[in-house]
């Protein structure tokens, strides 16, 4: 219910970033060698303070998770939407595009939420 919120990432989606992409409906990224996503602020012993410790689980499943979480490691855009951070990968050209469809895919009710992986 209420607006749909789509993330279009294109370039690095780190920190706060990701940890807002997160709270997303759906996640679109593109396929740029410059996008990536991550958590670096745990290297500098900082904990993600936007939701990233329970939602970034939810999304990829504990031990992803807690990879991500505890070395501060990038992910690239494939490996991204294999583990099930983001939900579709296109062309830079296309993203805006395709977001926006997508937008009015999730309001009209044609295109499901993303969903968190099982416990």
């Amino acid at each position: 219910k209420g607006v749909p919120l789509v993330a279009a990432i294109h370039g690095p989606a780190l920190g706060g970033g990701l940890e807002w992409a997160m709270w997303c409906d759906y996640r679109i990224c593109t396929d740029s060698p410059s996008t990536k996503m991550g958590l670096p602020e745990v290297k500098l012993g900082l904990l993600p303070g936007f939701g990233g410790t329970q939602n970034l689980p939810a999304l990829v499943g504990v031990q992803a998770g807690l990879d991500m979480m505890l070395t501060g490691k990038d992910v690239r855009a494939d490996k991204a939407k294999k583990m099930g951070l983001v939900d579709l990968v296109v062309a830079p050209q296309s993203l805006e595009k395709v977001a926006i469809e997508t937008a009015e895919g999730l309001a009209a009710g044609t295109v499901k939420k993303s969903r968190p992986k099982k416990k």
